[in-house]
């Protein structure tokens, strides 16, 4: 009996130990990734008025722009043609491209933590603002991980007008309309859009999107466990970046840089068949390694 009781107690205390490593493993990786939640450019600051001021900008121009303001040269065109104060516009973008925020890491879920831009009391605040936005527009973000990995999130923008996207949220949810305004309040975002693709196309693909995609239960194990696509009938689960690749897949574009059977933020963001428009809080130079 006393030696049942000792190899029960060896056992119990093999398994604490192991279960306190792990704990203690998980946090350290976890503390390791944080200060990947913003991203300040390393470069210096420099005086874009002079290139502001240009009637007829050259390549080299709109590359100075991106590294400055986050802004791609699609975004720079249409702010230029619809703001009246389009120089200033541009300078607040490109300070907050260039300031040194604040962020807190919280739990979204029992396994998975975000970050979001506070100010000096905690509240939370944007960290910039956005591009103009269209239909069919798509949103990445690092901000979300699962401990150690930065596993990221993806939102398809489904009615620019009124703000709403259309995303894959945690699980034990369905796939539902959310409002934009988040997105500025992480510390890190890309918006990118389909390469040559017009706004017809794109807001088609995303009402496709909000009235087949929408209410789809959250499933991780899409591509792994589950088929990645169903070749017949509406598919019955969905996580973040598997939604957006399923509405762009219907119209036969596959925006899975890497053709994996799993399909990520990251294969999202880093896919040929897209654009960038704006970035915030990575570098623009190498968004997604």
């Amino acid at each position: 009996m006393k030696f049942v009781k000792r190899r029960f107690s060896r056992t119990v205390l093999y398994f604490t130990a192991a279960a306190l490593l792990v704990t203690g493993l998980l946090a350290v990786s976890t503390s390791l990734t944080e200060p990947y939640a913003h991203i300040a450019p390393d470069y210096p600051k420099e005086n874009i008025l002079p290139v502001l001021s240009k009637t007829q900008p050259e390549n080299v121009d709109y590359e100075l722009l991106f590294r400055q303001t986050g802004l791609a040269r699609s975004a720079v065109e249409e702010l230029r043609k619809s703001s009246p104060d389009f120089a200033q516009l541009l300078l607040r973008f490109q300070e907050n491209l260039f300031s040194d925020i604040q962020y807190v890491c919280e739990k979204n879920s029992p396994i998975s933590s975000e970050e979001s831009v506070v100010d000096q009391n905690g509240r939370y605040i944007n960290g910039t603002q956005m591009a103009p936005l269209h239909n069919g527009y798509i949103l990445i973000t690092k901000s979300s991980h699962t401990y150690g990995w930065r596993n990221g999130h993806a939102a398809l923008i489904v009615d620019a007008e009124k703000g709403l996207t259309l995303e894959s949220v945690v699980l034990g949810t369905n796939s539902c309309i959310q409002g934009i305004d988040k997105w500025t309040n992480y510390p890190n975002f890309v918006l990118l859009r389909l390469k040559g693709a017009s706004l017809q196309l794109l807001d088609e693909i995303a009402q496709y999107a909000l009235y087949h995609l929408n209410g789809i239960p959250y499933d991780l194990t899409v591509g792994i466990l589950n088929p990645k696509f169903k070749k017949e009938g509406k598919i019955t689960g969905t996580h973040c970046s598997h939604l957006i690749w399923e509405a762009f897949r219907l119209y036969r574009y596959d925006l899975d840089s890497d053709g994996g059977i799993f399909v990520t933020p990251k294969d999202i963001a880093n896919s040929p068949c897209l654009e960038v428009v704006q970035v915030f809080g990575v570098n623009p130079k190498e968004i997604w390694p």
